[in-house]
């Protein structure tokens, strides 16, 4: 990524399409000023709703060339059962001049026909100079970017007459860290039929790291740059979230969480780590520490809990779960199903024995907010079950304190690891 990416949407409705085969195409032209500049574009399906994004469907081509040379780039795919639209993204990077021209889409009908799609101000001759981002979406993301302007281009060649240009200057590499999404120290671990996603920072004692329900690495984004001074920060998105995908789990349990954070731990070929585990996470983490203490040296879990009861967690929470999940069911989408397992974790999960909790050798430090949605007299009970634990409740917090008071929650742990 650089300072000025630029990333403009064309919006092509495709709901007369449910099942057809599609094949866009578009031409490109890039003249670079660094080897880090291109141009492109990709395509992503969208439900009855803006960002009701049908991830599996997207799709992402190669670099394309940067020899100033007009090239035609094609992608294909079928429309999906709950698509209503079709963004196709134009993308540039870097410093250069950038044009694009001749957007074109075509269907296969049942009977095997191509068919053309009308993709309105495709070649951009409805375009002017004052308005030369007529028909395209995000153009409002352009006015922050120093260096960047559109313009419309006339090319001699009738082929191409008027096309989009774009310019950019002053672009550096956008230096960043985008946890979750870094896959520059990012891994896979295959296990258990998934591919399990982890990224690694810092050196030093390891220290684990296990966000909650629908969560993933990034959710810990305030926390790594501390840990990782002092730390070997190893951020784990967890099976069926993040990165992590998992096709063929019907159903998601901690314990199963659990087993996959033992065997990433085994390819690692380490034990006797700190493991800090948030919400959901920190469910997992009393599991892993219960049946496997030789792993967990130190053990922080902030609301956490031990079963889905309203003796646990609160009622409106679980109330709130249950409605949500009634209205996914009823959309009747296949992209709600990912969502649909883990909101049902919610009421039907954990279910860790409280006499278990004596297995736990690690020191631990058991955490919550004064208005965490787990109750205090759960949090307590939990912290009166772990041999030789710590209880600190977070006065005037959140369950979300992680996130909303990160210089307090991240000085409680590191002063609690140091100890």
């Amino acid at each position: 990524m650089t300072t000025n990416d630029v990333i403009l949407v064309k919006e092509i409705n495709v709901k007369k399409y449910i099942g057809w085969a599609y094949e866009i195409t578009a031409e490109i032209r890039s003249s670079t000023h660094n080897d880090f500049g291109n141009a492109n574009f990709s395509a992503l399906q969208i439900g009855k709703s803006d960002w009701d994004f049908i991830e599996t469907t997207r799709k992402n081509l190669p670099k394309s060339k940067n020899n100033g040379v007009w090239e035609k780039r094609t992608m294909s795919g079928v429309i999906d059962k709950n698509a209503s639209k079709i963004w196709l993204y134009l993308l540039t990077y870097g410093n250069g001049d950038f044009y694009f021209d001749n957007i074109k889409m075509r269907v296969k009908d049942r009977d095997g026909n191509w068919i053309d799609i009308v993709v309105d101000n495709g070649d951009f001759e409805k375009s002017t100079d004052k308005n030369p981002l007529k028909g395209l979406r995000n153009a409002e993301s352009l006015t922050n970017k120093k260096g960047v302007s559109t313009s419309l281009f006339i090319d001699q060649n009738p082929e191409y007459k008027q096309s989009l240009h774009v310019h950019s200057e002053g672009a550096e590499q956008d230096k960043r860290i985008f946890y979750g999404n870094n896959l520059s120290t990012g891994k896979y671990l295959k296990i258990n039929g998934i591919k399990l996603y982890y990224e690694v920072y810092g050196t030093g004692e390891p220290l684990l790291l296990l966000h909650g329900n629908g969560g993933s690495i990034n959710s810990f984004s305030k926390q790594i740059p501390d840990f990782a001074q002092k730390y070997k920060v190893i951020a784990v998105d967890t099976r069926g979230q993040g990165r992590s995908k998992d096709p063929i789990s019907k159903d998601l349990s901690y314990d199963l969480f659990a087993e996959d954070i033992k065997d990433l731990l085994d390819s690692l070929q380490l034990k006797n780590v700190n493991v800090l585990g948030w919400s959901d996470g920190g469910n997992t983490g009393l599991i892993l520490a219960s049946k496997y203490p030789e792993y967990v040296k130190n053990l922080i879990v902030m609301g956490a809990n031990l079963n889905p009861s309203d003796l646990a967690v609160k009622k409106k929470t679980l109330e709130k779960t249950e409605k949500d999940i009634k209205k996914l069911m009823a959309e009747n989408k296949e992209s709600n199903i990912p969502i649909i397992r883990l909101l049902e974790m919610v009421l039907k999960e954990p279910n860790i024995n409280p006499e278990t909790l004596s297995n736990i050798k690690a020191k631990t430090l058991v955490l919550a907010g004064e208005n965490d949605e787990i109750l205090e007299n759960h949090t307590r009970l939990i912290a009166k079950r772990i041999p030789n634990s710590n209880l600190y409740i977070f006065k005037g917090e959140t369950h979300f304190v992680v996130t909303e008071n990160p210089a307090l929650f991240n000085k409680t742990v590191l002063d609690f690891l140091q100890k």
